[in-house]
């Protein structure tokens, strides 16, 4: 079911970039203004200016800069198709450190409908009308989109590990964060079939890039209306990074909401509704009262689904506990138990739509509900800025998350947040029409 093939990539030219940590980028969905302008008096060849540009006329200003940076070597194409070993160390708060192991390679685009490639996270119309027009523009996938496969084993990582083991990797990215990124060609067709055939079953899951991916699959529909194909064209593709969901070291992070928006109620109303629907366990809004509040959360969040809550203006920190299942049952009959049973599907069901009264809509437009995986910085947020509460959750487990989409449904925008988030400009796919994709070792039936 999953197809991956090998292809030739578009880098940065080392010989002309030295210093490639002063090339590249967070993703464009990350990056404030502020921190637009600081990429962009970084260098001349920030990869900012392809993903996020500044210009007026943005779209075809990436298409010429595209343009002229390979014209003068700047970036430079592959010669011959590779599958891509990707690395990134990286610490967590509590200074544990990780190493996530993944490949890069194409894999051919599928509509949803197919089960073969399956989103877990509802999308937006603009992001996906933003991307399309790039793609349009660019002829490229500028970034690769985050895929996860499920294989217990970890055979693949262990292969590729043992292919570069002791060799130099092809391009190596020290951030300033002290992150590291490395990454080698690998173009044994041997070991290219082999993970083509591990993989050749599964269906894979889009882990981050969901509008991307619906941007390529309309790129792809708006190239085939030009003239026939046969499904080996390079715009049926897309270029992705594959995980393993299985590997300890592919952490997902939780995303916390600011919420405003929503009529005020009188304390004893809201009090009485929340107290209604869960146990409530109070903290004192002080310094200490904060961080007993947050150690109290995460002990409570390994035996059961909590919630924490701090609303403007009340002097306490809250933390939430269902009651009673049947509460979701009745309010959201619709979902699936696994998905019903997410606090992220509390949050969104029960309090902002059932007590807060925030519709559908109003939760989805991108006004009312700001994300964040920082807790302590939310919560100082709330006190600064114009939000009425903050709402403080726990990450989805790897297999609530396959539970989920193995039915068929999506949960609710920003329920997982895969970190770290993969660089932009390490690596692009440019779409030639004329371009036969072969995938050695399987073939579309």
């Amino acid at each position: 079911m999953a197809q991956i093939a090998p292809f030739r990539a578009v880098f940065y030219n080392q010989k002309r970039i030295r210093d490639l940590a002063r090339v590249v980028a967070p993703p464009y969905d990350v990056v404030s203004p502020d921190e637009q302008e600081r990429l962009y008096k970084r260098s001349p060849y920030n990869f900012i200016r392809l993903d996020l540009n500044q210009e007026p006329d943005s779209y075809q200003a990436v298409a010429q800069t595209l343009t002229e940076w390979q014209a003068q070597g700047i970036l430079v194409r592959d010669e011959a198709p590779a599958v891509y070993y990707l690395t990134h160390r990286f610490k967590l708060k509590n200074g544990e450190e990780k190493l996530r192991q993944g490949f890069l390679a194409l894999t051919e685009l599928q509509d949803f409908s197919s089960g073969k490639i399956r989103p877990h996270e509802k999308t937006l119309d603009a992001p996906k009308q933003d991307r399309f027009k790039l793609m349009l523009a660019s002829h490229a996938q500028l970034s690769p989109i985050f895929m996860l496969y499920a294989e217990r084993k970890q055979m693949i990582n262990r292969v590729l590990a043992m292919a570069v083991e002791g060799t130099p990797a092809l391009m190596e990215v020290d951030q300033d964060n002290g992150d590291q990124c490395r990454l080698w060609r690998i173009t044994d067709a041997a070991l290219i079939d082999k993970i083509q055939q591990q993989l050749k079953d599964d269906w894979l899951l889009i882990a981050d890039g969901h509008h991307r991916y619906e941007a390529t699959l309309a790129y792809r529909d708006h190239m085939r209306s030009a003239g026939p194909s046969n499904g080996r064209e390079a715009f049926n593709y897309i270029m992705a990074y594959f995980a393993n969901i299985n590997d300890p070291n592919v952490v997902i992070l939780p995303t916390h909401r600011l919420v405003r928006g929503f009529a005020p109620k009188p304390f004893m109303e809201l009090e009485a509704a929340l107290e209604k629907n869960f146990h409530v366990e109070q903290h004192p809004k002080t310094p200490d009262g904060r961080l007993s509040f947050l150690k109290a959360l995460a002990s409570e969040a390994k035996k059961y689904r909590v919630i924490g809550a701090s609303f403007k203006r009340d002097p306490r920190y809250l933390i939430l506990r269902l009651k009673n299942k049947r509460i979701m049952q009745s309010l959201a009959k619709d979902l699936s138990g696994p998905l019903r049973e997410l606090d992220v599907s509390i949050l969104h069901v029960l309090i902002l739509g059932q007590i807060l009264g925030l519709t559908p809509e109003q939760q989805a437009s991108g006004d009312n509900i700001r994300y964040t995986q920082d807790d302590e910085g939310a919560l100082q947020v709330l006190e600064k800025e114009d939000y009425q509460a903050v709402f403080l959750l726990t990450p989805p487990k790897a297999e609530e998350i396959l539970a989920i989409v193995s039915t068929g449904e999506k949960m609710p925008q920003k329920s997982t947040y895969f970190y770290p988030k993969l660089l932009s400009g390490l690596i692009i796919n440019k779409i030639d029409p004329n371009e036969q994709i072969e995938s050695p070792g399987y073939k579309s039936e």
